[in-house]
C-alpha cells in the first residue's frame, strides 16, 4: 500500500482516504485546530468497522482489507458519506487567518468543503484539493445558521462554530481508486500586513532623518513614514514596509536599523524586532484629490502590524 511517511500504516487494513489541513501561518504542524466526526459519521464509521487515525493535521479513514469491495463496488452517491469538522485550540486564528468574513455578512461563517468539488493536483494522481482556488477563500464560506450546514452541526456548534467542515462522499473518488486511496488537502493562508516601525528617539536628535531599516535578504523595502510626537519630549520616526509581510508563527525575516554617515553606514540595532499578531491597526488609503475620494472608499483597507523600539 503505497504511503507516505507521515501517513499511519495499519496491518490488515486498506487506506481509503486522508484529509489533511494546512495553514501557511504555521512552520511546522502544530494543535492549531482540533477535529472530531459528526454523530452520523462516527455511526457509519463503527458499522462498517472501518478506523479512522490521526494524519498530519487531520484523518485517516481505513477499512478491513478483504471488505474493501464490499465496501465500494456498486456504491452510489449518498450511499457512503464522512463528514469531519476542525475547531480552532488557537484563539488567535482569525487574526491571522485568510480570508476574512466579508464586512456584509452577518453572524459567523463556516468554511464548508466536500469531496464533490474537489479538485486534482498537479504531478499527484491520488492527490485532490478540497477548494478550487490554492488556498480557501470567501467563497468557501457559508453562514453557520445555512440549511446545507443543518445536519452536521450540534446546539453547542451554534455558539462555537468549526471553522471547518469537510464531507467526503466515498463515491466521488474514493471508489474508483487504487488500494492507496485519496488524499483530500484543505489549505489556509495567512493575511498579510505592512510592517511599520516606530523608533522612539530624543526630540533634537540630528541622526534620525540618517536613519533607514535593511533588510538582510533583500526582498523587503522601507521607507521613512513621517514623525509621530511622543510624551515627554520625544518623538517617533516611522519606517514602513513597500511590501506586505504574510504572518508567521516563526519569522524568518532579518531587519536591521542602520545609520547613514560620511563613511558609510553603521549598525544601530543588527535584529529589530518582529511583528506581533496582537499589534494590528487598518491603514485606509489617503486622498490627494477630491476626485479620488470614491476610489478610495472602494478600496480595501491595509493591515498595519505596529512595532515600537528605542
Amino acid at each position: 500500500m503505497p504511503t507516505s511517511a507521515s501517513t499511519p500504516v495499519v496491518p490488515g487494513y486498506t487506506r481509503l482516504f486522508t484529509i489533511d489541513v494546512t495553514h501557511a501561518y504555521w512552520t511546522e504542524p502544530s494543535l492549531w485546530l482540533r477535529h472530531e466526526a459528526t454523530p452520523d459519521t462516527a455511526q457509519w464509521v463503527r458499522r462498517r468497522d472501518l478506523l479512522v487515525r490521526a494524519h498530519r493535521q487531520g484523518v485517516a479513514v481505513f477499512c478491513a482489507a478483504e471488505r474493501r469491495d464490499v465496501l465500494l463496488d456498486g456504491l452510489r452517491r449518498g450511499d457512503a458519506v464522512a463528514t469531519f469538522k476542525w475547531y480552532a485550540q488557537d484563539t488567535a486564528f482569525s487574526l491571522y487567518t485568510s480570508p476574512t468574513r466579508p464586512a456584509a455578512q452577518q453572524g459567523a461563517s463556516v468554511c464548508f468543503l466536500t469531496s464533490e468539488a474537489s479538485v486534482p493536483v498537479e504531478g499527484q494522481t491520488s492527490t485532490r484539493q478540497l477548494h478550487t482556488q490554492p488556498c480557501v477563500d470567501t467563497s468557501d464560506a457559508v453562514p453557520v445558521d445555512t440549511s446545507s450546514l443543518a445536519p452536521y452541526l450540534e446546539r453547542a456548534d451554534r455558539v462555537n462554530p468549526p471553522v471547518l467542515v469537510v464531507q467526503i462522499d466515498l463515491a466521488d473518488q474514493v471508489a474508483g481508486s487504487e488500494p492507496g486511496g485519496v488524499d483530500y488537502l484543505a489549505n489556509f493562508a495567512a493575511r498579510e500586513s505592512c510592517w511599520r516601525y516606530y523608533y522612539v528617539c530624543a526630540e533634537g536628535d540630528e541622526g534620525a532623518d540618517a536613519l533607514n531599516i535593511v533588510d538582510l535578504d533583500e526582498r523587503v523595502s522601507f521607507v521613512t513614514a513621517g514623525r509621530e510626537a511622543r510624551p515627554g519630549g520625544r518623538h517617533a520616526v516611522i519606517f514602513e514596509s513597500e511590501q506586505a509581510i504574510a504572518m508567521q508563527q516563526q519569522y524568518p525575516q532579518r531587519f536591521q536599523l542602520r545609520e547613514r554617515g560620511r563613511s558609510g553606514e553603521r549598525v544601530l540595532i543588527r535584529r529589530l524586532p518582529n511583528a506581533d499578531i496582537g499589534s494590528l491597526t487598518q491603514k485606509t488609503p489617503k486622498v490627494h484629490k477630491p476626485q479620488d475620494a470614491e476610489l478610495a472608499a472602494q478600496s480595501r483597507a491595509v493591515l498595519v502590524s505596529e512595532i515600537y523600539i528605542n
